[in-house]
């Protein structure tokens, strides 16, 4: 015996019965009616794959770099197990991973030799020079904080990252909204016309970057995007003279997922720009899949700074080529509650001034106007504190790939536009 299909009302989500006099399928909670075409479509929509989509990669192993005992010199870090691949000419005295100052000599298995890598544009002065303007107007950020010896701790690193190249191809489902007005004898009506819109469609993304490396935190890496990545250069094993480099351990099957998302993410943003003419668009459904998917090895060049502030470890990072930095700054609680005392206070005033003077209201003073004042002066208050703990870090995991979408490599191979249903709301009384 075969599975019963059911059609659910695209108004209302109740069950559809099929209506011979009228010939079409009613919904008997809502009084709604649709054309076997409108059922059809929103039956389509709501099958889409969603998580469900094929999502594939291929990729090979980077060639090995080995030293003339098959191994490369480095420091290993007794307090995080970081493994820091250096040369002679690199003065390691500090993980830059957890800040421990004692970081041991060490031989490694041969390490892997990137595809490509781009040369430090930033040299360690311009770094700390930017670290100082990184702390500057943060007004939360404790006083002692920016003491010298922690821009001191700076190391220069070469960090392993895949470049994700792939297709996406897919359908987008949305659930579309004109609104227009009418005058009725009861008052204004809104009327709210539904559409079930599908895009489909390809887009091809090159290069988007996801770090190789477990020590590093995938959202602190992420944030110092985006790279000039036109500027990549084959390896060369001299660039690595007074740096040091940060070991591959994660493979690039592990990174897919992360990409995947981002891609994935855009597509669907892309599909959403096609979508004109309309009040309202929310996505409701998707099938996307990714393929032709390949990565390349590449080293890119990172300023990491950790240092210990109370016990606990912060860790900054700065983009080597542009000089970009991210990192999350401890927080002066003391200076946060002062900030939003001293903004609460000043509004409270305004708008009791504004009150007094009938500006706004009757005049005079009233317990109201004192108690809506202090209401609108606290909540000020906390919304601006919110706002300077929010500019104490830029430390985001990158959910998009905009920037490493190929241009004019959008192409829509399909489009429908099917009107469902109308919604009528009375939005204001004659009576």
């Amino acid at each position: 015996m075969g599975d019963v299909v059911s059609f659910k009302c695209p108004c209302c989500v109740a069950p559809l019965e099929f209506n011979g006099d009228q010939g079409q399928m009613t919904c008997e909670y809502c009084g709604s009616t649709f054309t076997m075409e409108q059922v059809k479509e929103a039956q389509q929509a709501d099958s889409l794959e969603g998580d469900a989509s094929e999502m594939t990669w291929s990729s090979g192993e980077p060639e090995m770099i080995k030293g003339e005992d098959g191994k490369v010199a480095g420091y290993l870090c007794p307090s995080c197990s970081g493994e820091i691949i250096a040369n002679e000419k690199t003065a390691a005295t500090e993980c830059p991973f957890c800040g421990n100052q004692a970081i041991i000599p060490q031989s490694f298995d041969g390490m892997y030799k990137p595809d490509g890598m781009i040369p430090f544009a930033i040299d360690k002065s311009h770094a700390e020079e930017k670290l100082r303007e990184f702390y500057k107007g943060k007004k939360l950020l404790p006083s002692s904080f920016t003491d010298n010896n922690h821009i001191k701790a700076i190391s220069g690193m070469y960090i392993p990252f895949w470049l994700a190249s792939a297709k996406a191809s897919g359908t987008v489902a949305f659930d579309a909204v004109k609104k227009k007005t009418e005058n009725s004898p009861k008052g204004t009506v809104e009327i709210s016309d539904h559409y079930m819109v599908t895009r489909k469609g390809t887009l091809d993304f090159e290069r988007i970057p996801a770090d190789a490396s477990s020590e590093m935190d995938d959202a602190l890496m992420d944030s110092l995007e985006p790279y000039d990545l036109s500027k990549i250069v084959p390896y060369d094993a001299a660039y690595f003279s007074g740096y040091m480099a940060d070991r591959y351990d994660v493979k690039a099957e592990d990174i897919k997922e992360r990409v995947n998302k981002r891609i994935r993410s855009t597509f669907e943003s892309e599909m959403r720009g096609t979508v004109k003419g309309y009040d309202t668009v929310t996505k409701k459904n998707d099938s996307v899949t990714v393929k032709d998917g390949k990565t390349e090895y590449a080293f890119l060049p990172v300023w990491m700074l950790s240092t210990k502030y109370n016990d606990e470890v912060y860790t900054f990072a700065m983009n080597g080529q542009t000089g970009k930095i991210s990192g999350s700054l401890p927080i002066d609680n003391g200076k946060y509650w002062k900030q939003v005392a001293v903004t609460t206070a000043i509004v409270f005033a305004i708008m009791f001034a504004l009150f007094y003077f009938g500006v706004i209201g009757a005049g005079g003073f009233a317990a109201k106007s004192l108690a809506i004042s202090l209401v609108i002066g606290a909540v000020i208050g906390f919304i601006r504190g919110g706002m300077l703990k929010s500019a104490m870090s830029n430390v985001h995991i990158k959910t998009e790939a905009g920037r490493y979408a190929v241009e004019g490599s959008l192409h829509l191979t399909g489009k429908t536009d099917v009107f469902m249903y109308s919604k009528r709301e009375l939005k204001s009384n004659n009576s």
